[in-house]
């Protein structure tokens, strides 16, 4: 295959918007497991919670895929889309704002992982095509 067949696809509009759209947004979730990962390191200086902050925020797209994909087809996907991408925000925001007051705990930091990983369960269930 030649590259100008390989990116042809970029040539609508659509597609470069959504393509844009979904690196920023895993961008942003990569960073928010980073984030959340380093938050509890610093925190803890334990190998054991950052582990179980890690499993935390992946075990429930292990277990939901299945079903986040059934009830995401059901669905409007665009109003979907909206509503997980809002909830991961908040969960960024609230992230920040206990952070930056000092409150924050290790069990705050797993609760939000675990939080996330549900979002993201519904965010990206099986791959679906848009």
């Amino acid at each position: 295959m030649s590259a100008p067949r390989l990116l042809r696809a970029l040539g609508h509009r659509n597609f470069r918007l959504f393509f844009a759209g979904q690196g920023i947004s895993l961008i942003g979730t990569w960073m928010q497991q980073v984030a959340l990962a380093w938050l509890v390191y610093v925190l803890t200086r334990s190998p054991l919670w950052l582990g179980l902050v890690g499993f935390a925020g992946q075990i429930p797209s292990f277990f939901l895929a299945p079903v986040a994909g059934v009830l995401v087809d059901r669905h409007n996907r665009h109003r979907l889309l909206l509503l997980t991408q809002t909830l991961a925000m908040a969960q960024a925001v609230l992230v920040a704002v206990l952070a930056g007051l000092g409150l924050i705990e290790v069990w705050h930091v797993l609760l939000l992982s675990t939080f996330l990983g549900l979002v993201n369960a519904f965010d990206m269930p099986h791959g679906r095509p848009s």
